[in-house]
């Protein structure tokens, strides 16, 4: 019977733990800030507990001030609206920092800067209307409007106007939604680039294949006006002529360089014959050392056959004494043996 009052006791003292009081005291009351829901708990710390057991402290101490700060939001009027509970939050009395910056406004674009200087007010469209043709609902945008105008426009009526009856209004019709569409991309591109400050080109058409870069033609007109006669020194200047660098044009000789004085050439001169003496000629060691070991190797090698035709003596035999015999002379160098002679 002791065992089970243990365990009752033991349950107990846990759903107490478990469901602890709403209501807590402190010695100081802490600074709490509802409008950015912070609190500030400048108690001390109770250093025997927490060297004892360090995570359940700090994790009650947490508790108790999270449960302070709830019970603050509890006191203030609740609102009801649609079945739920809310409540206004006052001005916070503390400005928290940001991580980022405020996102700046973004910009206007064109079209809305006109219809606010002219005050036209945007209406929204419908999501569906309703086609007398087809006799249904169509959305205004979405796969199924593309559909249903591929239904209704099954057949196209050719213009009375039309310069070639047999032109094809299918193609025409997709290329007039491939220019919308594209004409729409490129004024959303120039919204953004006028947006970021970033200078758009003009409307126009790219340069075509073979023409001239302004550059180039700036170069051609220079090379025209000084190939006559008196290179270009009675040519009349075209109006708003903008004077371009000679060295630019091709083949056009180098301007002289001016005469210096005695005391200029003579101080450069002695520079460059300082700069002369003070270079060091470079020494390879390795490479005297190697020379000098080969010189002193080919010594030896004549010293040693010198030294061995003196211990030889005798007759010397030329290389001739070696020779081979020649054909039909009857003639036998060296020692001859016996028998008779071959013819």
């Amino acid at each position: 019977m002791e065992d089970i009052y243990e365990v009752l006791n033991k349950k107990a003292a846990l759903d107490e733990a478990a469901h602890q009081s709403v209501s807590v005291t402190k010695i100081l009351d802490p600074e709490i800030d509802l409008g950015t829901l912070l609190c500030f708990d400048s108690n001390d710390f109770d250093t025997q507990q927490l060297r004892s057991d360090q995570e359940k402290y700090l994790t009650n101490e947490t508790r108790n001030n999270v449960q302070l700060l709830i019970n603050k939001l509890f006191e203030l009027p609740m609102k009801n609206e649609d079945g739920y509970m809310y409540v206004d939050l006052p001005e916070p009395r503390y400005n928290l920092p940001r991580e980022k910056p405020l996102p700046t406004p973004k910009p206007l674009t064109k079209w809305q800067k006109f219809a606010i200087e002219k005050g036209i007010k945007k209406t929204p469209k419908p999501k569906a209307t309703w086609d007398e043709i087809l006799q249904k609902w169509i959305p205004t945008y979405g796969y199924k409007k593309a559909a249903a105008d591929k239904e209704k426009d099954w057949i196209l009526e050719v213009p009375g106007n039309a310069a070639d009856p047999n032109i094809d209004l299918f193609a025409e019709k997709r290329e007039a939604k491939k220019e919308r569409v594209a004409k729409n991309e490129y004024q959303r591109l120039r919204n953004i680039a006028a947006s970021r400050k970033i200078k758009v080109p003009a409307v126009g058409l790219p340069p075509l294949e073979g023409t001239l870069h302004s550059n180039q033609l700036k170069t051609a007109v220079d090379v025209a006006k000084i190939s006559t006669a008196s290179v270009g020194k009675f040519q009349p200047k075209i109006s708003k002529e903008v004077v371009s660098i000679k060295k630019n044009v091709p083949g056009l000789k180098k301007e002289k360089i001016p005469a210096k004085s005695l005391k200029d050439e003579k101080s450069s001169s002695l520079q460059i014959l300082e700069s002369i003496n003070n270079k060091k000629p470079k020494f390879n060691l390795e490479k005297a050392a190697n020379k000098a070991i080969h010189a002193e190797e080919v010594e030896r090698h004549r010293e040693k056959k010198e030294g061995g035709d003196k211990k030889k003596g005798g007759r010397s035999r030329s290389k001739g004494s070696f020779k081979r015999p020649t054909a039909n002379t009857g003639k036998r160098l060296g020692k001859q043996k016996g028998g008779r002679k071959r013819r």
